[in-house]
């Protein structure tokens, strides 16, 4: 972001292709440096799971984080404890309750644009 002189990741705009460029990139690094022991993730209503090398030219907006394999039960359980308190009603707090450990189990937050 430095060398087109953005400062903040929310002056982004869909303009900005070279940062989806540069987030499959980095997946893709990130996924050979762990011997394709990975997966991807996409969060929310679909809670799809993308294996290893399959995350090679991932789509825009297809994986939100990327797991070591060791970590996909603790990561299950994340999702689980989350649909199930889902069941007594939605708030930004709740999801907050999900955001805030996945986050901290990703070895790659995706940014998207």
């Amino acid at each position: 972001m430095q060398a087109h002189r953005i400062k903040n990741p929310f002056d982004l705009t869909e303009f900005d292709q070279w940062v989806n460029d540069a987030t499959r990139k980095d997946i893709e690094t990130i996924a050979a440096q762990h011997g394709w022991n990975v997966f991807g993730l996409k969060m929310w209503r679909e809670w799809t799971k993308i294996r290893g090398k399959d995350l090679q030219g991932a789509l825009n907006f297809s994986v939100d984080y990327i797991f070591k394999n060791e970590d996909e039960k603790k990561v299950d359980s994340i999702i689980a404890d989350y649909k199930w308190k889902l069941k007594n009603g939605w708030s930004i707090k709740l999801d907050s309750e999900i955001v805030e450990p996945v986050s901290k189990l990703a070895i790659v937050c995706c940014w998207w644009v």
